[in-house]
């Protein structure tokens, strides 16, 4: 494994592996987290049977299963990887490092296995990555207009990106403009200290609320950021038709937010208990074998789960038609 992936970014997932009797196949995702490229169909079905015909995994191995990742569940679905190539998938956990335990729980995960979590660790990363180019773009700015204060406004930008990934979600409402009013109001005391006049005042509130809207940008769940009302899914929810679902459990398996709850008395019927946690990646709708969910909103208007299934998000909400590898069926 560590041979075949020299080079590459994966240690992540070598490492979870390390002792173990598996095989590791690669499938390409275009340099993007498997979240995000499955939910804007730059991995799909298309990219897991490619790989699983031309690795030449099944001349190593006499079964024919496979494990994917639990976030992949938006872009690959497990019922045409098996009718175009032959391979059983199922989807494992969220996390590489819960790969061992997964294992050896021959296949069950636990919810801390499919619910998706952003650790200290994780949040830091993303702020630093929102937060440098925030600030450098915040600095050049201020250059432009009032050089005394393009250090200090730069210290905000990365200051807010640290806040923003460290608290925003525990913001009451409404949090957005909570935030962003509490962003503008600093650089507007910066600003002012630092001598500035009008013109800076100005340019100071404008990158403020700019850097606000940026930060506080909805990625569709892959953030700990939500609620943004730019995204024209958020006037659509999750609905269960109860007269189609035999309780396959496929639903509540992928999804990242445990939105699902299995049923305890006669009726074994899933139960979509926690609609509020939903971030409409549409994960349930791509996975349910019976199409007994959809997306409609409050007129009652459906989008069906064909549409959901070939159509993915993009950055601004909207679908796209999903990628398919030369050759490949549609």
């Amino acid at each position: 494994v560590v041979a075949a992936l020299e080079g590459l970014d994966a240690w992540l997932v070598v490492a979870a592996l390390e002792g173990l009797d598996a095989w590791l196949v690669v499938a390409p995702s275009s340099g993007i987290n498997v979240w995000c490229a499955a939910s804007g169909g730059h991995f799909g079905t298309s990219q897991v049977v490619t790989a699983l015909k031309t690795s030449g995994i099944a001349e190593r191995v006499r079964h024919r299963r496979a494990i994917l990742p639990q976030l992949a569940a938006t872009g690959v679905r497990a019922r045409d990887v098996m009718r175009r190539c032959g391979w059983r998938t199922r989807f494992g956990p969220v996390r590489a490092e819960d790969l061992p335990a997964y294992l050896d729980a021959d296949g069950k995960k636990t919810d801390a296995m499919r619910c998706v979590s952003f650790d200290a660790r994780e949040r830091l990363e993303m702020a630093v990555m929102s937060g440098v180019p925030a600030a450098l773009l915040a600095a050049g700015l201020a250059a432009l207009v009032h050089p005394p204060f393009a250090l200090p406004l730069a210290g905000l930008a990365l200051i807010a990106a640290i806040a923003c990934y460290g608290v925003y979600d525990r913001l009451p409402q409404p949090r957005r403009a909570l935030f962003t009013a509490g962003l503008a109001a600093s650089a507007l005391a910066i600003t002012a200290f630092s001598g500035g006049g009008t013109a800076a005042l100005l340019t100071a509130a404008s990158a403020a609320v700019l850097l606000g809207a940026g930060l506080t940008f909805d990625y569709s769940g892959s953030t700990p950021i939500e609620g943004g009302s730019h995204f024209e899914e958020r006037a659509w929810h999750v609905v269960l038709d109860k007269e189609r679902c035999e309780s396959l459990y496929t639903c509540w398996e992928v999804c990242p937010e445990a939105c699902f709850e299995k049923p305890t008395g006669e009726d074994r019927r899933i139960e979509l208990a926690r609609e509020d946690r939903c971030v409409r990646c549409g994960a349930c709708i791509v996975q349910c074998a019976l199409d007994a969910l959809a997306f409609q909103n409050d007129a009652g208007d459906r989008v069906p789960p064909a549409t959901i299934r070939r159509y993915k998000l993009n950055l601004l909400g909207q679908r796209k038609i999903e990628r398919t590898s030369p050759g490949a069926p549609a």
